[in-house]
């Protein structure tokens, strides 16, 4: 992982040695608030929570904007953290982390969700939708002038229509999210972040999160099998991404047997695309307009509705 990146600007909007004041705030939003975003996804297992933005993660996701005078126009050089320098210790072990390594930072964590978004990654871990909302807010860069954006970090990648068009698709295809019961064994459980980790009977293993419950009904269900209920969050595949509980008891060992099936969603949006048809002559409208099914005359026909009258 690269801890020096290159954001590349394209079109009418660029210019030498300046730079249009509201562009370059949306520019800076976008990183600043992915970057926030993608680490605390990876830690918690959800980009957005109630409650301002903690500390110890305005911290860890900070980078640095490198001005440089004789930098080509367009383009900003951006300087990051390795996390296991700014993460509080407690959380330097964490397994979501495992595949940055240990110079990875929450600015790769980001790029590393925006690539799998504008490639249309439906099952992808790298992303929630509060982070499919931040990637959305480029298009807010092309609507003013910018044609083109490309990302260097250790390799280029581009942002373009064609990539924006997949993240809005990424976005109205999600499923909503929906209340659900189900029953596992309680695998994991983190205190720092209130995350859990539940093993089904068939062996997959869901990821989620305890926010409003009390922490020692639930330290006492580890290892147990239990019933969770609560919400369902999906990814765009329909796939569970997380559980946010709201209740977790124990479970008999018929419940555990019953309620242990893989939450699926109860409405999968369709893309308004797929309902628009082309009309010929022998279809739709054409096809219809102008006949009559019967062998009446239009004189028999009046008569006929005079007296229904």
């Amino acid at each position: 992982m690269s801890l020096l990146h290159e954001i590349k600007l394209k079109g009418a909007a660029v210019h030498p040695e300046r730079i249009s004041a509201p562009l370059f705030q949306d520019l800076l939003h976008i990183f600043v608030e992915g970057a926030q975003r993608a680490l605390r996804f990876r830690i918690e297992g959800r980009s957005t929570a109630r409650g301002g933005v903690p500390s110890w993660l305005r911290s860890a996701a900070q980078f640095d904007l490198l001005l440089e005078p004789e930098a080509e126009a367009g383009v900003f050089k951006v300087e990051s953290r390795p996390l296991r320098q700014v993460l509080p210790e407690h959380l330097r072990s964490n397994e979501a982390l495992s595949d940055v390594g240990a110079e990875g930072s929450a600015v790769d964590l980001f790029e590393a969700g925006l690539e799998d978004a504008l490639a249309g990654v439906a099952d992808s871990d790298r992303f929630d939708e509060g982070l499919v909302e931040t990637f959305s807010s480029f298009s807010r860069l092309f609507d003013q002038g910018v044609e083109g954006i490309e990302v260097v970090n250790g390799h280029t990648f581009p942002i373009d229509a064609e990539g924006m068009a997949r993240v809005v698709r990424l976005r109205r295809q999600t499923p909503p999210p929906r209340a659900i019961r189900i029953a596992g064994k309680l695998d994991a459980i983190r205190h720092s972040d209130r995350f859990f980790t539940l093993i089904l009977e068939n062996g997959a293993a869901l990821r989620g999160v305890w926010e409003r419950l009390d922490s020692d009904s639930v330290t006492a269900s580890f290892g147990q099998k239990v019933i969770v209920s609560g919400v369902a969050v999906f990814r765009p595949s329909g796939s569970v991404l997380r559980i946010e509980a709201e209740h977790i008891e124990p479970a008999s060992a018929q419940q555990a047997t019953l309620w242990s099936v893989l939450p699926r969603p109860l409405f999968t949006p369709v893309d308004p695309r797929a309902l628009r048809q082309s009309q010929d002559e022998r279809s739709g409208l054409p096809a219809i307009f102008g006949q009559w099914p019967g062998e009446e005359t239009e004189q028999e026909l009046s008569a006929a509705l005079r007296e229904f009258s």
